[in-house]
């Protein structure tokens, strides 16, 4: 298993850890992941703790696969709190722990590689395309692969085009 690349699923790498034979799978983390049927998310290769972009006091502890594809997360207010979590699923996973040795120059240059932004915008922020209210701070939204729409234009467009079918 390679080390993780400096973002993974739109969130700083800070500290990683591998799932290896000293360590060991003790089951008792109860994460349930899926899109409809939810099921119990079992043994993962990688455990990562990242930094969110959009919510920065937040910490991501994200399990992840032989290739770093996050396939559960749990979300936590310290960087502590993470390792004891991933400690109580994972025994002897302390003692393995790294911290991200990228540069800021390479996690902007990943960014712009990988992610297609530029760094120093709030590329993570949803912007509506209509209005641009962040659809984050509105609670809901749509978003296609070149635009973005908040719930409140939705219900706008929605009225409009209801007013031009009865006319």
């Amino acid at each position: 298993m390679q080390i993780p690349p400096p973002i993974i699923h739109s969130s700083r790498l800070l500290e990683f850890a591998f799932n290896d034979q000293d360590v060991e799978f003790t089951d008792r983390i109860n994460l349930f992941v899926g899109d409809g049927e939810l099921k119990r998310l079992g043994e993962m290769q990688g455990v990562a703790i990242c930094s969110s972009y959009a919510y920065p006091d937040e910490y991501l502890l994200f399990f992840c696969d032989d290739n770093w594809e996050v396939h559960g997360t749990i979300p936590f207010v310290s960087i502590d709190e993470a390792k004891l979590r991933a400690e109580r699923g994972y025994k002897g996973i302390n003692n393995k722990w790294e911290e991200s040795q990228y540069s800021e120059e390479e996690i902007n240059d990943f960014l712009r590689e990988e992610y297609e932004v530029d760094p120093t915008s709030k590329w993570w922020e949803e912007i509506c395309s209509f209005c641009g209210e962040d659809i984050i701070s509105s609670g809901q939204g749509f978003a296609g692969q070149k635009a973005t729409i908040c719930g409140k234009c939705v219900e706008e467009f929605y009225a409009h085009l209801h007013e031009e079918s009865n006319t």
